[in-house]
């Protein structure tokens, strides 16, 4: 911290110059009686937004949380406040709860920590709001509210706030982390295959709100940003047990389908921002004995979605073909493409016509527009293509055997080019971690 202020914060500067600039109106602690909510402790009339925000840390490292934050907010400016986190979910307010609690969308939180000044928004019960962002160096906490109309004279106590609620979201993230820490050597040990006895192992994830009793699966997410420190804390934040070494990480995630993947890669993005978060699954399983299966096959899951580029999410029940190959193990896999597709390896134009033919059922039309080749150039190719093989690509046997082979060859070259011993193919293991 520097001069009661995160340092990073991008609104210090703004700030200073907010509290020299003279202040028009009303000053926002002299507002009329009729307009502020009851005062916590002394308000003093000459605060400037650099003295509100002195006081509002020394509460804050006092051990006071985020609703008196924003209490003390409200009582110096007039304005209700409120504190969301990078979801649009509610944390805090200075009000007493009525009924449902109010949410941001998504896309308004996300404006807000892109603008360099508090901007207006409406919460989802209808009430406007003038936000500014809460964030520490690169990590993003949340944003904080105040009820409109907000004047100007206002806004420099709401951005003076942002450190106090800074300060306290570092603390709890701190605390949480030291909390987890038990819950991440258990996701280690499902991950490796385990000695315990799956009535135990069971006992023991059902504490980190794991039920592996349930169906489940394994899940790896991989981070490509700059905020790894942010990404450190992304799943646990999102609301999952989970364990966090580099820029993989991995979790049990309940149910059977990819809603659940996809909603945790979507929050763990919200909280790094920059970057690109991807995660796969495993296939469903119930019962603590065949987790580290569902995570071996998860590894090469996320080394394929790697390799495709655009896809942020891949779950097993989507993998079709795959499924049939992911647990084969490599070397089985290259004596498979060897045998069916092994000529046209050193010809990679002709690997990618056979791949677009299959895809498109012969179609030369189709072929010469997806390769950008003249008809004619598409039909030589797979004349070369029947030559080398020996089969022709349309009956209906071998369709079925190159297609089979042109997956797994995809699936080798995902893990020759993710690093496959780093990433998690390896044959059974126990880990050798302390049991929590």
């Amino acid at each position: 911290m520097e001069g009661g202020r995160v340092r990073g914060d991008p609104h210090g500067g703004t700030r200073a110059r907010a509290a020299q600039a003279p202040m028009t109106g009303n000053p926002p602690n002299t507002r009329p009686a009729a307009l502020r909510p009851a005062p916590f402790g002394p308000v003093s009339p000459a605060a400037t937004p650099e003295e509100f925000e002195r006081e509002l840390t020394r509460l804050t490292l006092s051990g006071e949380g985020w609703p008196l934050i924003l209490r003390r907010l409200a009582a110096h400016t007039g304005h209700a406040a409120w504190l969301f986190d990078v979801h649009g979910e509610l944390l805090a307010s200075s009000v007493a709860p009525s009924g449902d609690s109010p949410s941001v969308r998504a896309s308004d939180v996300a404006q807000v920590f892109g603008a360099e000044r508090p901007v207006p928004l409406t919460m989802s019960d209808g009430r406007p709001a003038r936000a500014a962002s809460v964030r520490a160096d690169r990590r993003r906490f949340g944003i904080v509210l105040l009820a409109e109309p907000v004047p100007p004279a206002v806004v420099p106590y709401l951005l003076a706030s942002t450190t106090a609620l800074a300060i306290e979201a570092v603390r709890r993230d701190a605390a949480a982390e030291a909390g987890t820490e038990a819950g991440a050597e258990l996701v280690d040990e499902l991950r490796c295959g385990t000695l315990r006895a799956p009535e135990e192992l069971t006992r023991a994830a059902a504490r980190f709100g794991m039920r592996l009793d349930a169906p489940h699966a394994g899940a790896v997410f991989d981070y490509d940003g700059p905020h790894l420190r942010a990404w450190s804390t992304a799943l646990p934040r999102a609301g999952v047990t989970a364990l966090h070494q580099g820029r993989r990480a991995w979790a049990v995630v309940p149910g059977g389908d990819g809603n659940e993947l996809e909603r945790l890669r979507d929050r763990a993005q919200a909280v790094v921002g920059d970057g690109v978060v991807r995660a796969a699954s495993g296939p469903v399983v119930t019962g603590a004995g065949r987790t580290a299966q569902s995570f071996r096959e998860a590894e090469v899951l996320i080394a394929l979605l790697l390799r495709r580029g655009e896809q942020t999410v891949l779950p097993y029940a989507s993998l079709g073909l795959a499924q049939l190959l992911v647990a084969v193990p490599p070397e089985r896999l290259r004596e498979f493409v060897e045998r069916h597709i092994g000529p046209l390896l050193p010809r990679e134009d002709l690997v990618r016509t056979l791949r677009a033919w299959l895809a498109s059922s012969g179609s030369r039309t189709a072929v010469a527009d997806a390769l950008h080749l003249h008809r004619n150039s598409v039909g030589y190719r797979v004349g070369q293509i029947k030559a080398l093989l020996g089969v022709d690509p349309l009956d209906p046997e071998a369709i079925v055997l190159l297609q089979a082979a042109l997956t797994a060859q995809e699936l080798l070259l995902a893990l020759d080019e993710h690093d496959p011993v780093a990433g998690g193919w390896l044959p059974d293991r126990v880990s050798s971690r302390k049991t929590p």
